[in-house]
């Protein structure tokens, strides 16, 4: 079961298929592409940070402006 809680509007959810599993992250790289801003040099921690705040983005509590200041 699935369970979405974000609108996901810059379409970064993706599906990663391991060993015949399934589970769905939030990309990055997508992140950036859909112009959101330049991830790419962040440390390791505020990519854990940024990849919650596109799973959970809402427009209210967590919205595109907000990546901006990481």
């Amino acid at each position: 079961m699935t369970v979405v809680v974000g609108h996901d509007s810059a379409k970064t959810r993706k599906i990663l298929v391991a060993g015949g599993l399934s589970a769905a992250y939030y990309s990055i790289p997508a992140a950036e592409a859909a112009g959101l801003g330049t991830f790419s040099r962040l440390p390791a921690a505020l990519k854990v940070v940024l990849e919650n705040m596109l799973r959970y983005e809402d427009g209210k509590t967590v919205s595109f402006r907000r990546y901006s200041r990481l």
